[in-house]
């Protein structure tokens, strides 16, 4: 065996083994546990730091969590490609660690706190605006101006800009490298990847409670700090562990890297390199949420109507016939919906990104109409089941990310966080879904094993139907506690206790099962695209959360008069409406699921 590459998964198994498993395994354990320490030990605080201590309102804070929320799962589609084309997964970890432990340590740079002056405060000093402008002592505000370290907030966005690369380049290769250190048909995989995915957990249960009290309780650089802390722990993690993956991380072609690029610089050097200028980009994207939701939607538009495509063409004999078909129908679609929306004869938005997004709706319910009605083969079937339930679980993570948006600012202002003589900052709350999961993974494989061995498993489309459904039940918990309220007009910790075990069995129904589902339904050549879709939509979840979210919002200068009834009244309309909309989609998938199993044609 070489120093690059093992022969096999059965060798590199022979020669290094700790507790019958590879000693990679645990190297890609540890790292990823502190990488998701990292990352949720700050995904928590963020937008309560941007609320408190920068004085964001709401609306605006929720743009920069979903900005960055939909950066970080969209990113690793490209980062896994540039490791399968170029660098391989061991220099793609080594170099998104480097990036995400300098942009951890970035957001402990915090500047000062921001000043609200409300309208008719009479300046003690000169104040120099974000523009420029000068404001002389004694001058009388005719409204209100918040001063904000301009400065510190540009580092911010740059440290945002580092993680969303970072998590790009190492979070779709940690996970490979764990598949790559097993035998297809090895008995100890599945095993193998459990261990592996209750490193994420740990990870995220540990930080959210850790960062979550350093941050509220003794200062935001403390919290980010720690985040930033951990990061670095698993960077040398994995730095040191690099010789049990016995070549397995390595690039398939290591010899294309080693040829000019730009110049002299070699291929390798070329990537990281043209990395820099990416960030730039990421660091304005951070900071324009409606350019990444235009994105996102106009990606995953064109992903869903090209595997249908794909699926149509690859099935259909008259194949030219069918792509000029299709195309002019997509465009007559298109634009009749521009004209019917500018005429006013349906409803619009001044928004271009809600205008995409609601006429991708038309045309791909046509597409998939006219789909049926010229084709009729398993292929296109299962091709349509699949993107119904990607679409599907826009409306579950859309859901189920309210956990750090509207649920962490509903815990920071109404809820009451003391048992005793211990009061819980509102973003250790963030730390119930991954100790759930923890209780409950093995308890719901289990019982998935127990139904299926009884012929009453729940189909596919079923198992996604329940998750939606249990995450709208989950706000229905936060509607009831809501309306039960204490003397003080603050809800009962249970209720938001509750409403993270009904998201968490949710996901427990929902997400193991989604990207077995792609696999299962996807056309074999496409798998890749197909597997790219779903974290296109996963993506598009995380903005759309933030959107929602902004329901709810409230202008944090204005908290303070706010009386505790208005506040949770304005969180129980938000909460009431998700829920209405989790139990609805919920029961529309459980109601269709026996048409969808039958265009699944034999795949359970």
């Amino acid at each position: 065996m070489t120093d690059s590459v093992a022969a096999t998964a059965e060798d590199y198994s022979n020669e290094a083994e700790f507790l019958g498993h590879p000693k990679g395994l645990y190297v890609c354990f540890t790292t990823e546990l502190w990488e998701r320490f990292s990352f949720y030990g700050m995904k928590y605080l963020l937008l309560l730091y941007l609320t408190k201590y920068h004085l964001f309102a709401d609306e605006a804070g929720l743009d920069v969590l979903g900005s960055y929320a939909g950066l970080v799962y969209a990113l690793p589609l490209i980062g896994g490609m540039i490791a399968d084309r170029f660098l391989g997964m061991r220099k793609s970890v080594l170099f998104g660690g480097i990036l995400l432990s300098l942009g951890h340590l970035l957001m402990a740079v915090e500047g000062f706190q921001a000043i609200n002056y409300a309208a008719g405060t009479v300046l003690t000093s000169d104040l120099t605006l974000a523009s420029g402008e000068v404001l002389a002592a004694g001058t009388v505000l005719s409204e209100a101006i918040t001063f904000r370290d301009t400065e510190a907030l540009k580092v911010f966005y740059f440290a945002l800009a580092l993680i969303v690369m970072g998590v790009g380049y190492l979070k779709p290769n940690i996970s490979t490298i764990v598949g790559k250190l097993y035998a297809i048909d090895d008995p100890r995989r599945d095993s193998g990847f459990t261990i592996f995915y209750m490193g994420i957990n740990i990870g995220s249960f540990t930080a959210t409670l850790l960062c979550g009290w350093l941050g509220e309780t003794f200062g935001w650089k403390y919290g980010f700090g720690a985040a930033g802390i951990g990061m670095i722990f698993g960077l040398f993690t994995f730095m040191y562990g690099q010789k049990f993956l016995m070549g397995h991380a390595e690039p398939s072609e290591p010899e294309k890297l080693k040829k000019s690029f730009l110049g002299p610089i070699n291929v390798e050097w070329s990537i990281y390199l043209l990395s820099l200028p990416v960030l730039g980009v990421l660091w304005v994207l951070v900071q324009h949420e409606p350019v990444v939701l235009l994105t996102q939607n106009v990606f995953l538009i064109i992903a869903i109507v090209g595997l249908i495509l794909y699926s149509m063409v690859h099935t259909k004999q008259d194949q030219n016939n069918t792509v000029a078909y299709t195309i002019a129908g997509v465009a007559a679609v298109g634009a009749l919906y521009a004209v019917a929306v500018n005429l006013h004869f349906i409803p619009g938005s001044e928004s271009l990104a809600e205008n995409v997004l609601y006429g991708s709706i038309i045309l791909v319910v046509g597409f998939v109409i006219y789909g049926f009605v010229t084709h009729n083969s398993a292929e296109f079937g299962r091709t349509v089941v699949l993107m119904i339930l990607i679409l599907s679980t826009i409306v579950f993570w859309a859901l189920f990310e309210q956990s750090a948006g509207s649920m962490t600012l509903f815990a920071d202002r109404v809820v009451d966080r003391s048992i005793g003589s211990t009061t819980f900052t509102a973003a250790q709350f963030g730390s119930l879904n991954a100790g759930f999961i923890m209780l409950l993974a093995i308890p719901f494989a289990a019982l998935w094993t127990w139904l299926a061995k009884k012929e009453l498993e729940p189909s596919t489309p079923v198992k996604f139907g329940l998750g939606i459904l249990q995450a709208g039940l989950g706000f229905g918990a936060l509607v009831f506690g809501a309306q039960h309220p204490d003397q003080y007009g603050q809800v009962a910790m249970i209720w938001l206790i509750l409403a993270y075990l009904l998201h968490t069995t949710g996901e427990l129904c929902l997400s193991p099962v989604g990207l077995s589902a792609v696999t299962k339904l996807s056309i074999p050549n496409v798998v890749g695209v197909s597997m790219g879709t779903w974290f296109l939509a996963t993506a598009l979840s995380e903005t759309v959360a933030t959107r929602i979210g902004k329901m709810a919002a409230i202008d944090p200068h204005s908290v303070e008069v706010i009386d505790s009834a208005s506040a949770l009244a304005t969180y129980t309309q938000l909460f009431e409406f998700l829920m209405w909309f989790g139990i609805g989609t919920g029961t529309i998938m459980i109601i269709i699921s026996p048409i969808l199993r039958r265009w699944m044609h034999g795949i359970h």
